[in-house]
């Protein structure tokens, strides 16, 4: 009887909801529904973001500025795929290791026939001058160089020349360990002519705070700066370590043209070409 029992129970479970699940199963469908209500409420808020956003109306700029298929690299981000490959140095441990270090000559191939673009905006490496009355002129500063990172650490891409290792004085060392190197790279100059001191702030103050300066380049020589020191080691440990206070690395490019605007990169202030268009 008690067996018949059984069997009428299954039969309704499964003709009922398709069989009789735990609580836990019903729990984690609970949870997995409220996580896909969430996640559309997100995206909703989200897509009503961007519609309320103001349209920019960017310039349209013609291929020697705009290259077609050109990769961007922009500071403090991940550097695009394969620049690592310029380097000794092969980023990854174990399997991963051994899988870049196949595409090696793949991805030196790709890097070197690629050409870049970078934009820096005003206080982000744009830096605009004092107004030299005497000459008449506002004078543009542009960022010598811009940073990306990779597995293998911080990577500093220079079209600034010269690009030389900073190594900040012996003064600077904080608990007995020496300064870290950094790259530095000479800043491109921008010279705009302007009347009056009054035209010079009132173009500071209005136009100059949406500078964009736009550098598009191929990859040139790689450098690698190390200066090896011993340092005690942390902790209170015996012994000392040996560790590479240098700048690290850097890949000298071959720059086609900067160019530098406002209003969305629609009005041209000054532009240097290296190349013919």
């Amino acid at each position: 009887m008690m067996r018949t029992a059984k069997i009428l129970l299954a039969v309704l479970c499964v003709a009922l909801v398709g069989g009789c699940k735990s609580g836990s199963d019903r729990m984690k469908e609970r949870q997995k529904a409220r996580e896909a209500e969430k996640k559309a409420q997100e995206d909703a808020a989200e897509a009503r973001r961007k519609a309320n956003e103001p349209k920019i109306d960017w310039a349209k700029l013609d291929a020697f500025w705009d290259p077609p298929g050109a990769v961007k690299i922009a500071s403090g981000k991940p550097c695009p795929e394969g620049l690592w490959a310029l380097f000794p140095t092969t980023p990854g441990e174990g399997a991963e290791q051994q899988a870049n270090e196949a595409r090696r000559e793949q991805l030196l191939e790709k890097v070197k026939g690629q050409t870049y673009v970078v934009q820096l905006r005003h206080d982000q490496g744009v830096v605009l001058r004092k107004y030299n009355a005497k000459k008449k002129r506002l004078t543009i500063e542009v960022e010598g160089l811009v940073e990306c990172f990779d597995g293998a650490g911080l990577l500093s891409v220079a079209w600034g020349d010269p690009a030389k290792p900073y190594r900040p004085k012996d003064d600077d060392e904080d608990e007995g360990n020496p300064p870290q190197s950094v790259w530095r790279a000479q800043p491109l100059l921008f010279p705009i002519p302007f009347d009056s001191a009054a035209e010079a702030k009132a173009f500071m103050e209005k136009e100059g705070i949406g500078t964009i300066a736009r550098l598009v380049f191929t990859l040139g020589k790689p450098d690698v700066d190390s200066k090896f020191k011993k340092t005690m080691k942390p902790n209170g440990e015996a012994g000392e370590d040996n560790l590479d206070w240098g700048a690290g690395r850097l890949v000298r490019v071959k720059l086609i043209g900067a160019r530098l605007s406002t209003d969305f990169e629609k009005k041209l202030l000054a532009e240097k070409k290296t190349e013919a268009p």
